[in-house]
């Protein structure tokens, strides 16, 4: 082979569908809880053919605070109305109830949208002592709920299919200063034609009460509940949270170099979960069982991992690993792609999330055969789906969504405010057509076979250019260009006392470093660049993405890019509490020291490589 195109040619014809839907068919009759006989097995099976296709693994075994719902349930007592019970199924991290009784109230600013620091302070003022009928399924909500008192919340999943959904703050594995992140506050879901029963039984018991108070009565009325008219809730719920060992396979495909990428995937799943997450765990196999027939040409090593602890964990397994084997990432790991709901059938479009440090150009050329029409811009990865190793300094990082489209829909157009992204089509959940994401009916016939193997096959080639191209192919410039557009962007919309200009100042300076590199490493094309680009392009990613330390996570809560300086957008002083504020100036300074500081570094960096460079 003349080129490692020809070679990726190659490697997609090895690629077998047949030997996919045999993995699958395994999968199918395994409900992967983490720690679990069944979760264990396909382990045993995942290690089973990595043996067979004599590629070099080990089996780590770790210990995890796992948490599953065993049985859940809600009585809603009305005077002179029958009892109502409602299905509902209890979120991962719930605390437990037997017979918790309280007065049910209707969180109506859950449907106001955005709010204030001040109307926040109202709305959780209302919760103490009460049961919560919300919309919101966040895990702020949720937190703050239980600071304000509330004995519990039951939450509405707007679609009439049971879903799972996890109230864990804590990234993976807990530390000792992390327990007040599990408020352990009772906490279910119930079917969205439910849910609109019980507001409109809160709502009519309200207006009965306002009918009284208008009467002059209420003073003789003692409490609500006390003449009847309140809705009361009964939660009763079971849990089996307790610390269990779980054990995870790590493939290692050695090439030329130390650096190597990482294609990663968690195996435990809801029930047989078999687009979330089988049929990722299957091409994931199916990738390593194919390149290691090519291992003796692969520039750089590929490390593939089926993580466990995702969904009943919070993403404790790839937690764990990046812990245990922290330098070995924060040296080598050049790229990570993660696969995560494959599979899906019906789809036919796909679109990427990444760190933004591939490229638009990339985004653009390398999805245009997988879509009809022009490829959605790159969206910023979320956090979720095992997006672990953000402070390993790891410059790529790519997570492709597979969606429906149907053609005709306009799709959405790139955002001029980059703020406020234009929302990306609905792929599983709410308003999604793969709807079965964490429920019983994510089974094996869910599955298409064209579309298992396309996203095969994408995983294949987005492992392969990133173990093949040198230098690492990433663009420096765009990322620092982006980088500067949020903060003059930030710098129009931020109150006044939240002034970025220094972060401005650095970025310039830093843009003009990483123009001097990118020339060097052009003129310089025999020396290897991973070791500075991690140093440099994993910082930038880092800085996007977190903001703490490098060697600890983030909370499990989604946020925006630069995340302390998104949230402070609209906080002013005269619409947050006087406290909040105080603590938004702290948050604020910390993260522009942060910014500044370490962009002056990545600039040091980059002078000593390129002295280094110039002497040898």
């Amino acid at each position: 082979m003349d080129s490692w195109a020809e070679m990726e040619e190659q490697i997609l014809k090895e690629l077998n569908l047949h030997r996919m839907k045999d993995d699958a068919e395994v999968f199918s009759r395994l409900e992967r809880y983490s720690g679990s006989e069944a979760g264990e097995a396909a382990v045993d099976y995942l290690v089973q053919e990595l043996e067979a296709a004599g590629i070099e693994h080990e089996r780590h075994y770790y210990e995890l605070m796992r948490s599953l719902p065993v049985q859940a349930s809600v009585t809603v007592k009305k005077s002179g109305e029958p009892d109502f019970n409602v299905e509902a199924i209890a979120a991962v991290y719930s605390g437990e109830a037997h017979g918790l009784t309280g007065e049910l109230v209707w969180d109506e600013m859950c449907t106001k949208g955005q709010l204030n620091g001040l109307e926040q302070e109202e709305r959780f003022r209302t919760f103490k002592g009460k049961i919560v009928l919300t919309y919101d399924i966040s895990f702020p909500f949720y937190y703050e709920a239980a600071r304000a008192g509330a004995l519990g919340i039951v939450a509405i999943w707007p679609k009439d299919i049971h879903h799972h959904d996890t109230m864990g703050g804590v990234w993976g594995m807990p530390g000792s200063r992390d327990r007040d992140l599990y408020p352990y506050l009772p906490y279910v879901q119930i079917l969205g034609q439910d849910g609109l029963k019980l507001i409109e039984m809160v709502k009519a018991g309200a207006a009965a009460v306002g009918t009284e108070a208008a009467k002059g009565v209420e003073a003789a009325m003692g409490t609500v509940a006390a003449k009847g008219m309140a809705v009361t809730a009964q939660m009763d719920v079971a849990m089996d949270n307790r610390i269990v060992r779980s054990s995870m396979p790590v493939a290692t495909i050695p090439g030329k170099s130390e650096s190597f990428v990482l294609l990663s995937g968690h195996y435990d799943s809801w029930y047989e979960g078999m687009t979330d997450n089988g049929a990722a765990n299957v091409l994931m196999l199916e990738t390593a069982r194919t390149l290691e027939k090519f291992k003796d040409r692969l520039n750089r090593t590929v490390v593939i991992a089926w993580w466990s602890g995702h969904s009943d964990g919070r993403y404790s397994g790839s937690t764990w690993f990046c812990d245990h084997h922290y330098e070995y990432l924060r040296k080598h790991c050049v790229a990570h792609i993660n696969m995560d709901i494959c599979g899906c059938k019906g789809s036919n479009a796909v679109r990427f999330d990444m760190s933004g440090m591939e490229g638009e150009a990339f985004n653009d050329e390398f999805l245009a055969s997988y879509n009809s029409r022009k490829p959605l811009a790159y969206r910023a990865l979320d956090r979720s789906s095992d997006q672990t190793f953000w402070g390993t300094m790891t410059p790529v990082s790519i997570a492709p969504q597979f969606y429906m489209d149907d053609g005709q829909t306009p799709q959405p157009p790139k955002s001029s405010d980059i703020l406020r992204p234009a929302a990306m089509p609905a792929a599983f959940g709410v308003g999604g057509p793969f709807y079965w994401w964490h429920t019983r009916e994510d089974t094996l016939d869910k599955i298409g076979d064209d579309v298992l193997a396309r996203d095969c096959e994408i995983a294949a080639r987005l492992v392969l250019r990133y173990a093949m191209e040198r230098p690492l192919p990433i663009d420096m410039n765009g990322f620092m260009g982006e980088m500067q557009s949020y903060f003059e962007a930030f710098a129009e919309e931020l109150d006044p006392d939240f002034d970025v200009a220094p972060v401005l100042a650095s970025i310039a300076l830093t843009r003009k470093s990483v123009e001097k590199l990118s020339d060097a490493i052009r003129a310089y094309p025999k020396q290897d660049a991973d070791s500075i680009l991690i140093r440099t392009a994993g910082e930038l990613v880092r800085l996007k993405y977190t903001y703490s330390s490098p060697y600890g996570h983030d909370y499990a809560v989604e946020h925006q890019p630069y995340a302390v300086f998104s949230s402070l957008l609209g906080v002013h002083r005269d619409n947050t509490p006087e406290d909040r504020y105080l603590m938004s100036q702290t948050d604020f300074i910390r993260q522009r020291n942060r910014m500044t500081g370490q962009l002056h570094e990545i600039c040091e960096a980059v002078e000593l490589q390129l002295y280094r460079w110039q002497v040898q």
